[in-house]
């Protein structure tokens, strides 16, 4: 399993090629979170995220007011079990509110932990429902790898890590007259990471991350000054990379959870 899912990760890029590229105004993700320990093998957790666009425009979550410097506000509350040594599953909701449209998304989630040289290395497969307001649900699988390791430092540890993640949209075997053409592998995501534990509960997790989208675009007609068509229009492909700097705040009550963990 562990080399098929390293030989797919690896094609969706080339799967997802565009022919043309847009870079947005990068984003400022802070985000916090708090776990608490369930049992011998569960885990509960809550998470607030905020997403910031440096370009102001894009921040009309409100027209006034303290919201009004926000892109997008995230809500979530999620459960983990440890099923054996290597697996663990789980259930995630999330609520996102915008100006335009509010979504829920209905998440359940399996990963994998194991080794690589000396690297922690964890998989993880995620499938999300995808509600959005006043438009048609789909669904969304997330495949995801990550590599990182703990390593002292003094008194404390850091993690260094990196992850690369892939979505794929599924209109649910649905299909809808009228809706623009979608391209497969819809998202993708790479992302460095670095995680210091302040203290046995209290971890602080800033990371940079590319973000591209991928969708297609109409090329409009060419026409010359006397209205002659110069170049029929056409649909081509269009990658849209966002630049993305977060920082998350993580504390945990109860034992602190290991790098295996989606809440680490």
């Amino acid at each position: 399993m562990k080399k098929l899912y390293v030989i797919l990760l690896l094609l969706l890029p080339a799967l997802a090629q565009a022919q043309s590229k847009v870079t947005a105004p990068t984003s400022v993700w802070p985000e916090l979170q708090v776990s608490l320990g369930v049992g011998e093998e569960g885990q509960v957790f809550f998470r607030n995220g905020y997403r910031i666009n440096t370009d102001s425009d894009f921040n009309d979550l409100k027209d006034s007011g303290l919201l009004s410097s926000f892109e997008r506000i995230e809500l979530s509350v999620g459960y983990e079990h440890v099923l054996s040594e290597h697996w663990r599953g789980g259930a995630l909701l999330r609520y996102a509110i915008e100006d335009y449209p509010k979504t829920m998304f209905y998440t359940l989630f399996l990963r994998h932990n194991g080794q690589v040289k000396g690297l922690y290395f964890n998989k993880q497969l995620l499938f999300e429902y995808v509600d959005q307001e006043s438009m048609d649900a789909f669904g969304r699988f997330r495949l995801s790898a990550e590599l990182g390791k703990r390593l002292p430092l003094g008194s404390r540890f850091i993690t260094p890590s990196i992850n690369y993640e892939a979505m794929l949209r599924s209109n649910l075997g649905k299909a809808y007259e009228g809706r623009a053409q979608e391209r497969t592998i819809d998202r993708t995501r790479l992302r460095l990471g670095l995680n210091y534990e302040l203290t046995e509960k209290l971890r602080i997790n800033p990371y940079f991350m590319r973000q591209t989208d991928y969708y297609y675009v109409e090329i409009p007609p060419i026409y010359d000054d006397q209205g002659q068509l110069q170049q029929d229009g056409y649909r081509t492909k269009r990658n849209r990379i966002t630049p993305v700097v977060g920082l998350e705040l993580k504390y945990a009550f109860g034992r602190a959870p290991e790098t295996a963990s989606i809440t680490y």
